[in-house]
């Protein structure tokens, strides 16, 4: 990355171009190998560096007074250190002036957030129109990996107006996703915000369960099941947490009401456990939050229980499943751009992607339904036994469908030959 940056300011200084230097977070920097944009403010151009995980990209932006074709040559030196790093080039041109903060979104990473920044004992998070503050309990030291992470003393989150909020939980997950509501307009005291502060308290009080039961050695086998149910549960509540600070998880969140009212036919499990270890009132109110959730388990494993059976019976009774599906649809796990995790969460955050990919595409309306009630159950919140016999079905579904290879292939034969022709026309 310094390298390219050094090879992009010494062509533009080269060209005498008068420039101002930003970093990725669109703080003004002097130093070339800091910086990802490269304002040209005498010539009506904005150079920016952009890189995801091992993919660089490098955009010229012009603005509608800088003449693309005669400044063809240096253009041409830019994309051949794309090109050197394996990297894309691409030009866009604008119908007006630019200036840098035409481009401010372009100084945070994907997902909308900057990478932490700060001094010693402060870090920030920006966004558009607001900012994550971290309180650190010890210094950061900028050289281990991941430091402005960690050591949380305090979380803040401010608004555009510089209104400032204290997180009351020293969870970063959930900062980030109230930060993000903070951005997209909306108050920590709204339907929203509220919704939020509910999912971060419920994963505490259910950590704070999950702690105490292992670290007091209560887990055995007349209450594993329960400490299974809980880790399932906690497992989906992070899940829909981290996904809020995505704009399309954010977008595609319903507020749920009353997430903390105790159902009516919550079971009692204090006889499950070791009762008079729970001696403060607040692990007390943990019990009758980790009640209800077995309750709620019990009802989703009997209507998963019952899906699942439903599609062994119509897998047995050799009905025609009526699946088929083009290899190179995007919305294939195989294609999709969704990046899953490392390990077994990933996996199984596949299999309940490619679950809901076969559901969409059978016209078998029996097997339509049961796998739409398999997928829409969140096979991560499943036993682990249930997922096993799901991995099983999918892999037989996947076997069993009709997939096409060619439709998708000759198009994008035909949009190569017509890419090569247009490179010999040009």
């Amino acid at each position: 990355m310094n390298e390219i940056a050094n090879e992009i300011f010494n062509i533009l200084k080269g060209a005498n171009y008068k420039l101002r230097l930003f970093t990725s977070e669109g703080i003004k920097t002097t130093n070339p190998e800091e910086a990802t944009r490269f304002y040209a403010f005498d010539q009506d151009l904005m150079i920016t560096i952009r890189k995801e995980d091992a993919k660089t990209e490098i955009l010229a932006q012009a603005g509608q007074d800088y003449d693309i074709p005669s400044n063809k040559a240096l253009l041409d030196s830019v994309k051949s250190v794309a090109h050197k790093n394996l990297g894309e080039f691409t030009v866009r041109k604008f119908n007006k002036q630019i200036a840098p903060k035409d481009f401010a979104h372009q100084s945070v990473v994907q997902e909308g957030f900057s990478k932490p920044f700060g001094s010693i004992k402060t870090s920030y998070i920006q966004l558009p129109e607001a900012r994550l503050i971290i309180k650190h309990s010890k210094g950061v030291n900028e050289e281990v990996r991941g430091a402005r992470s960690r050591n949380i003393h305090s979380l803040f989150i401010e608004n555009s107006q510089g209104e400032k909020f204290k997180f009351p939980h020293r969870y970063m997950a959930g900062a980030k996703a109230m930060a993000m509501h903070v951005n997209e307009g909306g108050t920590p005291y709204d339907a929203k915000g509220e919704a939020i502060l509910a999912l971060c308290e419920e994963i505490a009080d259910l950590n704070k369960f999950v702690r105490h039961v292992k670290n007091n050695n209560l887990v055995n086998e007349t209450n594993g099941d329960i400490v299974e149910a809980v880790q399932s549960k906690l497992a989906g509540y992070k899940n829909t947490i981290n996904s809020l600070s995505t704009q399309r998880g954010y977008n595609n969140f319903q507020v749920q009401e009353n997430i903390e009212e105790i159902d009516e036919n919550s079971v009692d499990i204090t006889e499950k456990f070791l009762y008079n270890t729970f001696t403060t009132e607040d692990l007390n109110t943990i019990l009758s939050k980790v009640g209800r959730i077995v309750a709620e388990n019990r009802r989703e494993s009997e209507i998963h229980k019952e899906a699942l059976q439903r599609v062994i019976e119509i897998i047995n009774s050799k009905q025609d499943l009526k699946i088929s599906y083009d290899e190179n649809d995007p919305d294939h796990p195989n294609n999709a751009k969704t990046k899953f995790a490392f390990g077994a969460d990933g996996d199984v955050a596949r299999l309940n992607m490619l679950l809901g990919f076969i559901a969409s595409n059978t016209k078998n309306d029996d097997l339509w339904n049961a796998l739409h009630v398999l997928a829409d159950g969140m096979v991560h919140q499943m036993s682990n036994a249930y997922q096993e016999v799901v991995k099983k079905i999918v892999d037989y579904l996947v076997k069993s469908a009709n997939v096409t290879k060619e439709s998708q292939v000759a198009v994008s034969l035909d949009e190569d030959i017509v890419l090569e022709l247009r490179k010999r026309i040009s």
